[in-house]
């Protein structure tokens, strides 16, 4: 039974009933104990559906704490050679666009950026989420004993239509403490908007009648005890097992429509602090180091943020060639960096509550618990090609390592053969496979993608941005290729 009260904004509440309330069942073993709620369970362990959407949870949470955003580093810095007091290579280049530059801005300096990327996902593990086919494999217990069996729940599944967007509006703010020290705050305004259908529901019970008693559960039935009993393994305890004739009616095992939920929340994200110092600088190598340490300030609830402090250690490398003809310098870069987050609900599992005593209502409330968000270790290598002082063209490839330490649940295509399913409104069963995602547990896999942008200096220090991010892989969430935009000064 599906009737749940569940976290706002989370993909559960799709799975609540929203059809009419059971009713007494008449002609059945033991109605008393199939009338009392409290003798089922709704299944909320990694292998329920339920508990597969703990996965979808985590993975935008994930999405959200991995989104690279336009660097705080400014876009125009004058770095001179301290033994000739000649321009460095390094004030030519506009700087990267999601990589960290190894430079400061120089003492007392300030820099102002915004930017706006949007996100649109589309698929996960490499399947469209429209639809997600979800396999719940059951074998839950109930408290009810029938032929000398404990009735146990049967496999079911159901498709759940998705779509999910985020979009973010980020302004970084950097001032120059020293020449070689920095101090950065991003401030973002997250939309995210996110809607869940699911429908095609079907468990796979055989006609749902026990026709021998003794053999309820026995290969799920088979020849004349085609089936579990009725009553255990239903979306509607109120439709009957027969109509008025005699005839069996599926209509309890099957669910065309099970329930549908969308939101979309715009609030402030989490904000961002970034510590940056130069360690090393020479006429072509600059090498920095740093810290990210990103607060709590979104509202997790509605994927607004991720629900838990986090904290990125990073290194950076910029190198830079002798200008060539007309000015043109080659500045090859590198980032490498480790986020480590602490616990969310956003990183938890649903489990049950307390039950309700209303002999109407079949089912549990879910509440969450908390757990680590997985660790992202991020690496970035590319170049920046300065076309003169006033053009920066940038090509990056970046890659995230998810889990090494704390993995994401994560979820892989299963099948179940020889299920018994009702095919049609006369009750007639046949064995079929059943498939679709199950839990695969906490892992940890990559993700990689292609930077490509563009730097002008419009007028001053005024800089404009533009850049396209592309995925190269399908694990996890994937999104649409994603655009940003965004302008940025330096006084």
């Amino acid at each position: 039974m599906y009737s749940a009260t569940l976290p706002n904004g989370q993909f559960p509440s799709v799975y609540t009933y929203n059809g009419a309330s059971p009713v007494a069942l008449d002609n059945c073993f033991n109605c008393s104990n199939l009338n009392n709620p409290k003798n089922f369970t709704t299944s909320a362990g990694p292998h329920s559906i339920v508990g597969l959407t703990s996965s979808l949870n985590v993975s935008i949470a994930t999405a959200l704490s991995v989104i690279p955003l336009a660097s705080p580093a400014s876009g125009v810095i004058t770095k001179l050679d301290p033994a000739t007091g000649a321009e460095l290579p390094s004030s030519s280049t506009l700087g990267p666009i999601f990589t960290e530059r190894a430079e400061t801005i120089g003492k007392h300096r300030f820099y102002v950026g915004f930017s706006n990327q949007s996100f649109d996902f589309t698929s996960f593990n490499g399947k469209s989420l429209k639809p997600l086919p979800l396999l719940d494999l059951a074998s839950d217990s109930s408290n009810v004993t029938l032929g000398g069996n404990i009735l146990k729940s049967f496999p079911l599944t159901s498709n759940i239509g998705m779509d999910v967007r985020l979009s973010q509006n980020v302004a970084f703010l950097t001032y120059g403490v020293t020449n070689r020290f920095d101090v950065s705050v991003g401030l973002p305004i997250i939309h995210s908007a996110i809607s869940a259908h699911t429908y095609n529901a079907q468990i796979y019970v055989g006609n749902g009648f026990n026709n021998t008693a003794g053999n309820i559960n026995a290969n799920y039935g088979n020849g004349s005890g085609q089936g579990n009993c009725w009553c255990v393994d239903t979306f509607t305890a109120g439709v009957p097992p027969q109509n008025a004739s005699g005839v069996p009616n599926a209509a309890g095992l099957l669910l065309q429509e099970v329930n549908s939920s969308s939101l979309s929340k715009t609030g402030f994200g989490d904000i961002l602090l970034r510590f940056k110092g130069t360690v090393l600088e020479r006429q072509n190598l600059v090498v920095g180091v740093g810290t990210d340490l990103r607060l709590p300030s979104g509202d997790e609830k509605n994927f607004l943020g991720t629900g838990t402090t986090s904290v990125r250690p990073f290194l950076a490398v910029s190198l830079y060639t002798k200008p060539w003809k007309d000015w043109l310098v080659f500045s090859p870069h590198i980032n490498v960096g480790w986020q480590i987050a602490g616990k969310s609900i956003l990183g938890g599992q649903l489990i049950p509550s307390q039950v309700s005593t209303s002999p109407t209502i079949f089912g549990q409330p879910l509440t969450t618990t908390k757990d680590y968000l997985p660790d992202v270790f991020s690496w970035a290598i590319g170049t920046e090609l300065a076309l003169g002082r006033r053009n920066t063209v940038i090509v990056d490839i970046l890659g995230n390592q998810i889990g090494w330490i704390h993995g994401i649940p994560d979820m892989v295509i299963r099948s179940v053969p020889n299920v018994p399913a009702v095919q049609s409104g006369n009750g007639t069963a046949t064995n079929v496979t059943a498939t679709g995602f199950v839990s695969a547990g906490r892992v940890s896999f990559g993700q990689y993608s292609g930077a490509f942008g563009y730097k002008a200096r419009i007028a001053g220090n005024l800089v404009a941005t533009v850049n396209l991010l592309v995925r190269f892989d399908s694990n996890g969430l994937k999104s649409r290729p994603v655009p940003l935009l965004g302008l940025s000064y330096t006084f």
